[in-house]
């Protein structure tokens, strides 16, 4: 094996021709070999040159880490083929840059460099399958599978992924997730919500958020939601949710959550719960009970300085340490500041009444498209670790922004509701085999 692949390498060190240089490899593990345009094969080594036009193949225990020329790293993980199509990059002329790749067999990760982050912001493709994703400087990975799950690749990873339980459906304004890791990321439309995310909306901002069980809320301005447990599954019979408003308002339809157990829902507000029963209502959390200063209520005079709900669908029931109080419809309830206890509110505000915020069953939902693809078939896969990518096919584009999945066969283009487990790759700024022979002649063992 040694002698066949040195001899390979001694056989096909001709000059580079005409053809473009792109980059070059760096760590690198197993054999990587460059199929030319002109049919010559060359086997690579730590820091060999490719060029446009080159289709990378690596073995079936082979990775490769390949560096463009403008910056972009990729790392190929085994058995995989990517062609480079076309390369173009002049530090001066931004406007010329071009990038196009093709992904044949397997997979990789990508970071990207500058083509497509200056001048055409179109200028960095990479095809797969039938689909063409457009990058807008990004961090992402991509399989291309032969069957749904990449079930014939031994080497996928054990473990659970994120799963999503909401999406943003409506923004206004400005509005960040707050991880359990303290990570801040910034939301869009269509963008995931994961279990333990604090959501926070900006001032003169709202949001509409949906959820699996297909319960909707409205954010308004200046309001932080806490996420704290959310598990759904149709099939299963899985279901309870525990939610919490820290502080500003929410409008909320519940969902199946809590339709055959009431007590599966838990809807938090300064230490008391809102029960629900299959409902609407409008929730406010200001003055001491944002600030946390422990006196979270409220005066029939100032009843919204303070904890309370009001209810425009169904009935809930407003249940504190010291008593309850059932909320019927256009009833409004909130905790007394004297006593703790929940009590009716006498005159409910004009501003309740007549709150400016959508109401979260306004505005339409796909729940099916937004939470019940999980891929099937062959096809591509791909996932954004961080930036955005376009997903086209056909005519079809789907956005994917940080954390999403989508996925696209010949004839379908989906956005998934969770990252498959076979997607994790090395980071590519890791050496997967340091000892690698420098000469690229690897023996197996």
């Amino acid at each position: 094996m040694k002698k066949i692949l040195c001899l390979a390498v001694l056989m096909s060190a001709s000059p580079l021709m005409a053809a473009e240089v792109a980059g070059q490899v760096g760590f690198m593990s197993g054999v990587l070999v460059a199929q030319r345009a002109d049919g010559t094969v060359k086997v690579l080594a730590p820091k060999s040159q490719v060029v446009e036009g080159d289709t990378l193949v690596t073995s079936g225990n082979g990775y490769a880490q390949v560096k463009m020329n403008d910056g972009t790293q990729m790392t190929l993980r085994p058995d995989s083929n990517l062609k480079i199509e076309a390369f173009q990059f002049r530090k001066d002329a931004p406007q010329a840059d071009n990038a196009v790749f093709r992904l044949l067999r397997g997979g990789f990760r990508t970071l990207t460099g500058l083509i497509g982050k200056r001048g055409n912001p179109d200028a960095y493709k990479l095809r797969a399958a039938s689909a063409t994703i457009g990058i807008r400087g990004t961090n992402f990975t991509t399989r291309l599978c032969n069957d749904k799950d990449c079930s014939d690749d031994s080497s996928r990873p054990a473990g659970p992924a994120p799963k999503v339980v909401g999406r943003v459906m409506l923004l206004q304004g400005a509005m960040v997730a707050k991880e359990i890791s303290g990570d801040v990321r910034k939301l869009s439309l269509g963008s995931p919500v994961y279990e333990g995310d604090t959501l926070n909306t900006d001032p003169k901002s709202q949001s509409v958020v949906a959820f699996r069980d297909e319960s909707r809320i409205t954010l308004q301005e200046s309001s932080s939601f806490y996420v704290e447990k959310f598990k759904y599954n149709k099939a299963t019979a899985q279901e309870s949710a525990v939610l919490r408003l820290l502080k500003g308002s929410v409008r909320v339809v519940t969902g199946w959550i809590g339709r055959a157990n009431h007590d599966n829902y838990r809807f938090g507000v300064a230490g008391a719960t809102i029960g629900i029963r299959g409902t609407g209502f409008d929730a406010w959390c200001n003055a001491g009970c944002a600030s946390g200063s422990g006196n979270s209520g409220a005066t029939q005079d100032k009843p919204l300085d303070g904890a309370g709900v009001y209810v425009w669908a169904g009935s809930v029931v407003l249940i504190t340490p010291n008593g309850s109080f059932d909320v019927a419809l256009q009833q409004a309830a909130m905790i007394a500041r004297d006593t703790g206890k929940p009590v009716q509110i006498m005159v409910v505000p004009k501003a309740v009444l007549e709150n400016g915020a959508p109401r979260p069953d306004s505005i339409p939902v796909d729940f099916e498209k937004e939470f019940g693809a999980s891929g099937e078939g062959a096809g591509v896969y791909v996932t954004v670790h961080d930036g955005k990518i376009i997903v086209t096919l056909d005519g079809k584009v789907l956005n994917l922004g940080a954390g999403e999945s989508g996925f696209a066969s010949d004839e379908e283009l989906m956005r998934l509701s969770s990252m498959p487990n076979f997607m994790g790759v090395p980071d590519q700024n890791s050496d997967p085999n340091p000892g690698a022979n420098p000469n690229g002649c690897v023996v197996a063992p």
